[in-house]
């Protein structure tokens, strides 16, 4: 996103309760410095390091910490450590909302470059960029095409932003109660390119849950002791191998008791008998 080389604020900044309620005069130099940055964009959202900060606005970085809580307590700044992430609130809810539909599309193409991380700072970012451009929108004249286009552009934008950044829902939902009282047929309008979102998520998802129960082997059984095929084939098989190899040794044992004739034949120790080996010296 392209930085500015100028800011933009409204005048009636001043008579709002969230910046009266700033006591403190470093709590408003640390704000005046967020729209004056050297990283300031055209989207409210950027990289800001803390000891960036700090030197611009002139103070220590824990000064500049206290002044940042303060400040997102009143709504008016949000700060992301990890990412070093800073989003100036209600940023698309003064001038510098876009107001045409080729610095919607700027914006648009920026939030689905790949550069933001999937933090719940951006997605709030987002929501009020939405609600805000619709209520842009409503401001020009029955019967122009621009209003339409913008409304167009940013439902096309929620069927992608809503794969990219899942959960949008709930930051929309929160922007519009709080911000959208008169946007309700456009919020609703712009919110089905958002259920086409959902709804890609949920195939996916489901195609993933297809595919792992399809890696599962037939015969397993979820929670049960259920063996596997294969190993209930090699069980068998050995099974039927013993079974086999004792019926061939009865056999081979049955056998030594039969002549060539298949009668049964006489055992050894009943040949060598006394009786025996008398009536063979007498015949």
């Amino acid at each position: 996103m392209a930085r500015k080389k100028f800011a933009m604020l409204n005048v009636s900044l001043l008579n709002t309760k969230s910046f009266r309620d700033l006591k403190s005069c470093s709590d408003r130099n640390v704000y005046f410095t967020a729209h004056l940055s050297s990283q300031a964009d055209y989207s409210g959202l950027f990289r800001y390091p803390l000891s960036l900060f700090a030197s611009e606005a002139g103070i220590e970085d824990a000064r500049l910490r206290v002044s940042l809580e303060r400040l997102t307590s009143a709504e008016l700044m949000e700060y992301e450590p990890d990412s070093e992430l800073l989003r100036i609130g209600g940023w698309f809810r003064s001038v510098n909302c876009p107001d045409n539909l080729s610095r919607v599309q700027s914006l648009v193409q920026w939030y689905l470059s790949g550069e933001l991380p999937q933090a719940d700072i951006c997605r709030r970012s987002i929501a009020e960029f939405v609600l805000g451009c619709l209520a842009r929108a409503q401001r020009f004249k029955a019967g122009s095409q621009h209003g339409p286009k913008i409304v167009d552009e940013l439902r096309s934008f929620l069927a992608t932003a809503g794969v990219t950044f899942r959960n949008l829902r709930p930051f929309l939902e929160d922007e519009f109660r709080a911000h959208g009282a008169s946007l309700a047929r456009e919020f609703e309008d712009v919110m089905l390119g958002l259920v086409e979102a959902e709804a890609k998520v949920q195939r996916a998802a489901d195609r993933l849950q297809m595919q792992d129960a399809s890696r599962l082997e037939p015969g397993w059984e979820q929670g049960e002791a259920t063996l596997p095929p294969q190993k209930n084939k090699v069980e068998s098989n050995e099974k039927r191998k013993n079974e086999e190899g004792r019926e061939a040794a009865h056999s081979d044992h049955d056998q030594g008791f039969r002549g060539s004739n298949g009668n049964p034949r006489p055992l050894a120790e009943t040949l060598n008998s006394p009786i025996v080996r008398a009536i063979r010296s007498s015949a």
